[in-house]
């Protein structure tokens, strides 16, 4: 959540209200959010010194503006260039692609790597998961319930290899770039 927040205010300044609606309706086939979870981020992240607060007042109206601080700027580009986290890859993958265009081509081209990188490794654990399952004796009383165990390993492998032929095309298209 928290790098989404500041991913959002390297573009502009936002009201809590709107990283709302921004998530809910540009990021939320990948990310969704309360008010309260938003409001925690947005402690969290101006206690740290990452984001500064200021009030204004619109259309008489009283609002709390939300804006990136240098620092803040700082650890979401080096968050942007760290390796994703095995645990929350779907996540982490998104929120990098949703952001890539903030990056330099240099640095797109590294996210990339590593996203694939990643995936390839993931494709491989779902390979080997695959195999050693398919290699089990299954009794007979749950072969119908390990049939749809095995499926869902074999749509686990199917979702990270379309991934990794995505993320690959795309890098392929960045690096065709002049």
């Amino acid at each position: 959540m928290v790098y989404v927040i500041l991913g959002l205010l390297m573009i502009r300044r936002l009201s809590q209200y709107d990283i709302r609606r921004v998530l809910s309706q540009k990021v939320s086939p990948f990310y969704s959010a309360s008010l309260g979870s938003i409001q925690a981020a947005l402690k969290k992240l101006e206690s740290q010194g990452y984001i500064e607060c200021h009030d204004t007042t619109e259309n008489g109206r009283k609002k709390k503006i939300y804006s990136i601080h240098p620092t803040g700027r700082q650890q979401f580009m080096d968050w942007m260039l760290t390796e994703v986290t095995p645990s929350r890859l779907e996540q982490e993958v998104t929120t990098r692609l949703f952001f890539l265009g903030l990056m330099t081509k240099t640095e797109r081209l590294i996210i990339l790597s590593q996203v694939i990188d990643q995936l390839e490794a993931s494709v491989h654990e779902f390979e080997a998961a695959s195999v050693e399952a398919n290699q089990k004796e299954i009794p007979g009383h749950l072969e119908g319930i390990a049939a749809y165990q095995l499926k869902t390993l074999e749509l686990g492998l199917f979702y990270h290899q379309s991934m990794l032929e995505w993320f690959t095309r795309l890098k392929k298209e960045l690096e065709a770039e002049g």
